[in-house]
This record gives structure tokens, C-alpha cells and sequence, in this order.
């Protein structure tokens, strides 16, 4: 399998892993497709990158004990959207 084709299918398995965390969370994706999009490809280029799919709009800093707080979704999100209505990235927004 080439690259394009190994990103491809982690691209498919996070947005699986996405739809199932919002499926069973009071959140949802961002209604806007393009933010999430820019999001995925954010967290497939990480995962590639770093072995996990870390918060594109956080910096990992090389200590696992530390970045692991930013693992989408990260443990940040929830106290974001009860504050913001979304997360820092524009990934999950509040729910109805």
C-alpha cells in the first residue's frame, strides 16, 4: 500500500472514530464541512507524523505524559464547547 493510500484509509478510520465519539456524546461535528475537513486532514498529518492524532491546534511537544491531553478529542473540548459553544479547533460545536 502507498502513502496516499495508507492516508487515505486513516483519514476514513478518524472520521469513523469522530461520527462514533459524537454519537455518543451531547456534541456534534461542525455543521461547516470545510472546518472539519481542515481538521482531518490536521489530525491524519499528525497521526502520521507523531503516531497519534493530536489536536492540530495544539503543539505537541515530544512528552508523551503531556501531548497525550491533546488526543482527539482532546481533553480540552468539553469545557470549551460549555464555554464557546465549539472547541478550540471548530471541530465539535454544542449539540441540540
Amino acid at each position: 500500500m502507498n502513502n496516499k493510500d495508507s492516508m487515505v484509509d486513516e483519514e476514513a478510520d478518524i472520521r469513523k472514530m469522530l461520527n462514533a465519539y459524537v454519537a455518543n456524546s451531547p456534541y456534534k461535528l461542525n455543521p461547516d464541512t470545510k472546518i472539519v475537513d481542515r481538521v482531518v486532514k490536521g489530525l491524519v498529518m499528525r497521526k502520521s507524523k507523531y503516531g497519534h492524532a493530536y489536536c492540530p491546534c495544539r503543539i505537541v511537544t515530544g512528552d508523551f505524559e503531556k501531548d497525550k491531553k491533546t488526543i482527539c478529542p482532546c481533553i480540552y473540548h468539553k469545557e470549551e464547547i460549555e464555554r464557546d459553544g465549539e472547541c478550540h479547533c471548530n471541530l465539535f460545536v454544542r449539540g441540540n
